[in-house]
């Protein structure tokens, strides 16, 4: 058994839980720069039938409203670049 005063027990615990916060940091960090949305005139769509605006994913061809539930088929559109 490994001898340990009160002492080096918290000191262990504290850097432990130090460490598990860096990581759960780490993590958010990435992921937030993962799946964080970038607005630019590529991912902004109008739909043609309510005229309402959204941001959709630049990987996408068709997709739906969010207002009238219509399809739009997404096109490269040289007047919004």
């Amino acid at each position: 058994m490994i001898g340990m005063s009160y002492a080096d027990a918290l000191f262990a615990f504290f850097v432990l839980w130090l460490i598990f916060i860096g990581i759960l940091w780490w993590r958010e960090l990435y992921r937030a720069k993962r799946f964080s949305w970038k607005l630019s005139n590529s991912t902004l769509f109008h739909c043609d039938s309510c005229h309402h605006s959204f941001i959709i994913k630049e990987s996408v061809n068709l997709t739906r409203c969010p207002r009238c539930n219509s399809i739009c088929i997404c096109r490269k559109r040289r007047d919004l670049e």
